[in-house]
């Protein structure tokens, strides 16, 4: 039986569109590696850079003369609006404990915040019990030891938690942990309308379990 849900960030509530920022850094000509900079931006969402050490790091690489102010609009480029679910999960929070749990950084929830409003922003994260954000604490999915702190924190025992996730690599670790999963898209899926059957699909397999 389910009783927590942990939600990704990134295209679960809000669209991402890597794209945008690719061409942008494109244009600025950041001479960067695809492996040089995974790496910085592995070190920046764990909290390793500052904002100012991330982007600086990318503006000095730049074959054309770029100000940090440029680079960091263009790395913001990748977001896209936040949808407003917060009664979806006002509901669901009555009958499931609820959390954020994302890889993210310190710009980019800068921005998310005065995109859309104090008022929308507050309302959201108040819908979860914590916000597991990886900047914060240090280490990141699909790292064995973020789950299993979100596990200790949240007093949760994995096999009723439905973790969902944009991403395999994530879901597959959680998966290891005997925690269950969904793979969501909001590019491709609404979720409010499927969750509920997610959720009906992975109490009913708990409860035939039970009367075996």
């Amino acid at each position: 039986m389910i009783k927590q849900i942990w939600f990704d960030f990134g295209n679960i509530f809000i669209p991402i569109y890597p794209e945008r920022t690719q061409e942008s850094f494109k244009q600025s000509g950041v001479q960067l590696s695809k492996p040089a900079f995974q790496v910085l931006n592995a070190e920046y969402e764990i909290g390793a850079l500052t904002t100012h050490e991330f982007l600086q790091t990318i503006t000095i690489s730049c074959k054309y003369l770029q100000s940090s102010r440029a680079v960091g609009a263009g790395w913001d480029a990748l977001l896209g609006e936040m949808n407003d679910n917060t009664l979806f999960l006002r509901n669901l929070s009555r009958s499931y404990a609820t959390c954020l749990v994302s890889n993210t950084n310190e710009a980019h929830i800068t921005t998310i915040q005065k995109t859309a409003g104090s008022f929308l922003w507050n309302a959201f994260i108040n819908q979860f019990e914590e916000l597991f954000l990886s900047y914060q604490l240090g280490m990141r999915k699909p790292n064995a030891n973020y789950f299993e702190h979100v596990l200790e924190k949240m007093n949760a025992v994995p096999e009723e938690v439905l973790f969902i996730d944009d991403t395999l690599a994530n879901l597959v670790a959680a998966e290891d942990l005997g925690i269950q999963t969904w793979q969501f898209n909001a590019h491709e899926g609404n979720l409010e309308r499927e969750l509920p059957a997610v959720l009906a699909k992975l109490n009913k397999s708990a409860s035939s379990i039970l009367r075996v």
